[in-house]
């Protein structure tokens, strides 16, 4: 159980942190930034960047602690039927 439960806290985690990374340009339109970065200005190349890089390196972080939550979940149903079973043949016997 306490899989699942981390798995719906990760879940919610995540989506604001791929909501803050995907709406960075919110911030430069508020706060407007002079300045030049890769010949670009600051204000539109650093919202594209973390656009990009930024909910891909969120999408790969998720996935792998997805994936370690998922074996988690997995190993904890099987040792829910394990003790099932068990019991079924207690009573049984």
């Amino acid at each position: 159980m306490k899989a699942y439960r981390l798995e719906v806290r990760f879940t919610v985690l995540m989506t604001f942190l791929l909501i803050a990374a995907g709406n960075v340009a919110l911030l430069f339109s508020i706060f407007p930034v002079e300045g030049y970065f890769f010949g670009f200005p600051i204000m539109y190349i650093v919202p594209i960047l973390f656009g990009w890089f930024g909910i891909l390196f969120l999408t790969l972080v998720a996935n792998s602690i997805g994936n370690k939550i998922d074996t988690a979940i997995a190993e904890d149903n099987k040792l829910e039927e394990e003790e099932e079973e068990r019991r079924e043949k207690e009573e049984g016997a």
